[in-house]
């Protein structure tokens, strides 16, 4: 007999796709910390891009102080602009991302949606 748990398991819905923050975008000589730049799960080509383009990125983080109850925080961005052939994104943060970051996830949200 299966029990009550299996039979009403529901899938989980994810409401994000991953990402990974690369570093800041940046020449030879100059690091500009204003600029990230994120490598989105399944995003292989610059064709793939437009779909992302306007979505909101967030990077959550823990800390050791409590805020209103919680030690997780959360800086928002968003997907500017491409960068480069190979389907990276070129994001903006509401504060730059610390570099701490570079190499953690982030949360590429599915909306605003334009379709």
């Amino acid at each position: 007999m299966e029990s009550k748990a299996q039979t009403s398991a529901k899938p989980t819905v994810r409401l994000y796709s991953r990402g990974v923050f690369v570093g800041y975008r940046r020449s030879r000589e100059t690091q500009h910390p204003n600029w990230a730049l994120v490598r989105i799960e399944g995003v292989k080509s610059k064709e793939d891009v437009p779909f992302y383009l306007g979505k909101k990125v967030a990077y959550v983080y823990k800390c050791k102080t409590l805020k209103q109850g919680k030690k997780f925080r959360v800086i928002w961005g968003k997907v500017c602009a491409p960068h480069g052939n190979s389907g990276m994104v070129r994001c903006q943060f509401s504060s730059n991302l610390p570099p701490k970051a570079i190499a953690q996830q982030v949360r590429v949200m599915m909306y605003p949606s334009q379709i």
